[in-house]
């Protein structure tokens, strides 16, 4: 007879990346050379292997995803139209991220260039902590709640909520001053 207490124990990996910085391919492009620190190509086979581990998991990002290597400047040099979908989330949208958070490097490129970037995103963006300096109203969702259909230890499904919650770092918010509050 299974053990009641452990009948609905349902176990939850949350599988996180940050600071991919447009490294979409495993190739450092300063060093004009193939790299084993850096891609969201080795990400996606750890996420992969992270996700066949276990029944259950999520996936987030951290930020600081879309300014940082030689890919991120020249889309923010050519710009995005709004019928174009910046590379990085092409890639990210095929590994089903649940959400996403703004990171500093986020605004280096300017609030339109932001918003028309992660626009094409499959997966919401959150901040708990960044506001519109002129209105006071939050620039994003400050949470965001999800249902997943999971698997307790007994292989019996449930539909559970999971809260989701970002904040921005304070510190970072060089040059957004006049923009964005950030508390």
């Amino acid at each position: 007879m299974a053990n009641p207490a452990l009948a609905d124990t349902i176990k939850l990996r949350i599988i996180e990346t940050t600071d991919i910085h447009t490294n979409i391919m495993d190739y450092d492009y300063y060093k004009d050379s193939p790299s084993q620190k850096i891609g969201l190509t080795r990400a996606a086979t750890l996420v992969k292997e992270a996700r066949a581990e276990v029944e259950n998991s999520v996936l987030v990002d951290n930020g600081d995803l879309i300014q940082g290597s030689p890919m991120g400047d020249y889309m923010a040099s050519k710009g995005i139209k709004p019928s174009e979908v910046h590379p990085v989330y092409k890639a990210m949208n095929l590994l089903d991220y649940d959400v996403g958070n703004i990171g500093n490097h986020e605004f280096n490129y300017g609030l339109e260039f932001l918003f028309e970037s992660i626009n094409d995103a499959n997966f919401p963006y959150i901040s708990a902590n960044v506001f519109d300096a002129k209105t006071g109203e939050p620039l994003f969702k400050q949470y965001i709640i999800k249902e997943h259909t999971v698997k307790d230890v007994n292989g019996e499904e449930h539909t559970i909520k999971v809260g989701y919650i970002a904040s921005y770092r304070h510190k970072s918010w060089y040059g957004i001053r006049n923009t964005l509050k950030v508390v």
